[in-house]
């Protein structure tokens, strides 16, 4: 992975101000490919726009992604309302083209945080039909039943669960119309031993003409076997991977390192970390060491809000320099990320740009 590149994904997500309260917030990625020149434009490859309500609620999400030839297409949007006693949460996903491939919109409780009501349409096996999903659960707040209905409000499919006095799912059985004409039909039976650990798993599915059959034997919830059928004639059997356990053991501890002889992965001992601060207590440097031999040293550089600015990281092999890496952030006057640009051995490879507004 690309240098904290999964920092930089981490800060597409919801930002909300220090200072002030965002209405909405614009994050655009850029990247270097692999068969681009060093000196050529960076490509976008992302475009977020979040809007938020004063409450910092996120009310619209517009997700934009570049597909296999470069053209930024729209790949989701979701919108939110928020009611007294409930939300809706609609989200629309699109293909590689832009074409609708699914629109959702659920009725959220806000009370139980569980979904009551699913509207759906299916855009690629019955785009003239929206369906309805009905939920009812235990008290424990599992699935009970989910009921399908059709644009005629006619029943076209059904979901039942049962558990055990565990809350784990013993039973499960559905059964749908599909919009071809085909039903479908499935069932799946779960047993435990008295530890609590799965023991085997059975489970029939009618498609159409067609029946298929997975019989599933466990052991300390690991696959001992595992037998599949179609239309009663076996074509796959998997014995899972064999393991030992010792009397009363759930688990297995594994070691890393060296024996105490000193050599770990690769005969390269253990890492260790040296770190430094300063007077606020951030963090301004991390030397990383194999035994004597330092491997990496990172230097942090903070505004005079603390906020991180710069991150270098150079590492090096038997006291040669092998790579260089660095990340640079602006900030705006309300502390939320504005730019974020990143170079691997001075060569610029992502930036990432943000854009608010304030209320």
């Amino acid at each position: 992975m690309p240098f904290l590149l999964f920092i930089a994904f981490a800060l597409s997500g919801t930002l909300q101000a220090q200072d002030a309260k965002i209405k909405t917030v614009e994050f655009k990625s850029f990247e270097r490919l692999p068969e681009q020149s060093k000196d050529s434009d960076l490509i976008i490859t992302k475009k977020e726009i979040k809007t938020f309500d004063e409450k910092k609620r996120m009310i619209k999400l517009e997700l934009h992604l570049a597909n296999p030839i470069g053209e930024l297409v729209q790949n989701k949007i979701r919108n939110q309302e928020w009611q007294q006693n409930f939300r809706t949460d609609e989200i629309s996903t699109f293909d590689e083209m832009g074409d609708p491939i699914m629109k959702t919109k659920a009725f959220i409780s806000n009370k139980s945080k569980l979904t009551i009501k699913e509207e759906f349409v299916d855009y690629i096996k019955a785009p003239k039909q929206q369906y309805t999903k009905m939920f009812s659960y235990t008290p424990a707040g599992k699935y009970e039943k989910i009921t399908l209905t059709n644009t005629d409000n006619r029943k076209v499919g059904e979901e039942v669960y049962k558990y055990n006095s565990d809350n784990e799912e013993t039973y499960y059985k559905k059964w749908e119309v599909l919009p071809d004409g085909k039903k479908y039909m499935e069932t799946k039976k779960t047993a435990y031993t008295q530890e609590g650990f799965l023991a085997s798993s059975e489970k029939l599915v009618k498609d159409g003409k067609d029946t298929y059959k997975d019989l599933i034997t466990f052991q300390r919830n690991k696959i001992k076997e595992h037998l599949k059928y179609k239309n009663g004639e076996q074509i796959s059997n998997f014995g899972g991977a064999k393991a030992s356990y010792k009397a009363g053991q759930n688990r297995v501890l594994m070691e890393f390192g060296g024996s105490s002889g000193g050599s770990g992965f690769g005969g390269f001992g253990m890492w260790t970390n040296e770190d430094e601060f300063d007077d606020k207590g951030n963090k301004i440097k991390t030397t990383q060491l194999a035994g004597e031999e330092i491997t990496k040293v990172t230097t942090y550089s903070y505004d005079k809000n603390s906020n991180l600015t710069e991150t270098k990281e150079v590492s090096y092999h038997e006291g040669k320099e092998t790579s260089k890496n660095k990340e640079v952030l602006e900030y705006d006057s309300n502390n939320n990320i504005l730019k974020k640009v990143v170079y691997e051995d001075e060569k610029l490879i992502f930036k990432y740009t943000y854009d608010y507004t304030y209320f």
